[in-house]
């Protein structure tokens, strides 16, 4: 029978160079990406649900995807606050995942915006998230 080996313990993959907790603009960011975007799925959810049955599984789809998306900024927004090293890469993957719920949402399930509000009302968030996106990229590890 072979030999089972020990394994030592070792420290993690080492933090941001900042160890402190996250102030300013991050702060702000790790709080939309924790709590925002979160509660928007947990309404979208909570109002949308009695309407998903069977005929509808692009619905009942594209709600499954808000859910994953808000668990990538979650897990985003966690990773910021504990400063670690692959922070800055999820918050890269969820705010262009964000922005594409935005137009999913505004393109095919308007819900009750208004016609005239629709394409403005995406502009606006999708530019929100590029924005976002920009200050992350800006950012070193």
């Amino acid at each position: 029978m072979p030999r089972l080996r020990s394994f030592e313990l070792r420290p993690g993959p080492p933090q941001l160079a900042n160890a402190g907790r996250p102030a300013g603009w991050l702060l702000i960011l790790c709080v939309m990406l924790c709590l925002w975007e979160p509660l928007g799925v947990a309404l979208a959810v909570s109002a949308e649900i009695s309407g998903v049955t069977l005929g509808h599984v692009e619905r009942a789809a594209f709600l499954a995807f808000r859910v994953l998306v808000a668990g990538v900024g979650v897990a985003a927004g966690i990773a910021i606050w504990n400063r670690q090293p692959h922070a800055l890469t999820l918050a890269k993957i969820a705010l262009p995942l964000s922005a594409a719920t935005v137009i999913i949402r505004l393109g095919w399930f308007p819900g009750n915006v208004p016609p005239g509000l629709r394409l403005p009302l995406a502009l606006l968030l999708v530019g929100y998230n590029a924005a976002w996106y920009a200050y992350v990229s800006r950012l070193k590890a």
